[in-house]
């Protein structure tokens, strides 16, 4: 039994206490640093292009996101505005570029303006579009009391 204690004994100062020993254990595990923080590194940069990656695809979408609102906002107001059937006429062309020349100046003054097409092919540039009657009746005569005589109220048919 002496004898097993020592071997025993012997057998674990050799195989845990040299240096020797633990090179050339095949059990004993080898950490090379540089290689475990090479690898840390890799995955801090794997982390920081991966979350890059989402802030960018994060502004994209918000991005789009905007775009579409944008694009469905003009189009409830260009909705909202086919709808409007009484519109206070300034001018009446059969040359368009006239006719964009003077909405142009109408926007320059403030006005809601807008180029319709009659249904005797004149472009009409408009100041006001309403869909209430009463109340285009009211802004046209509003209109004539400041001065401005050639302003008309053209009905559109729906």
């Amino acid at each position: 039994m002496q004898k097993l204690i020592i071997i025993l004994f012997a057998s674990t100062l050799l195989i845990s206490g040299c240096d020797f020993v633990q090179k050339i254990n095949p059990f004993a595990s080898r950490v090379d640093t540089m290689e475990i923080y090479q690898q840390r590194q890799d995955s801090i940069r794997r982390a920081e292009l991966l979350r890059r990656e989402l802030e960018e695809a994060r502004r994209e979408q918000e991005r789009a996101d905007s775009i579409r609102r944008e694009a469905e906002a003009r189009a409830e107001a260009e909705r909202l505005r086919a709808m409007q059937r009484y519109h206070l006429i300034v001018g009446a062309f059969r040359n368009p570029v006239y006719a964009e020349d003077f909405h142009q100046k109408m926007l320059a003054q403030g006005h809601d303006s807008r180029i319709i097409m009659s249904e005797n092919n004149f472009n009409l540039v408009t100041i006001k579009s309403l869909d209430n009657y009463r109340e285009a009746v009211n802004q046209w005569r509003s209109i004539r009391s400041e001065g401005e005589h050639l302003v008309w109220l053209y009905i559109k048919d729906l």
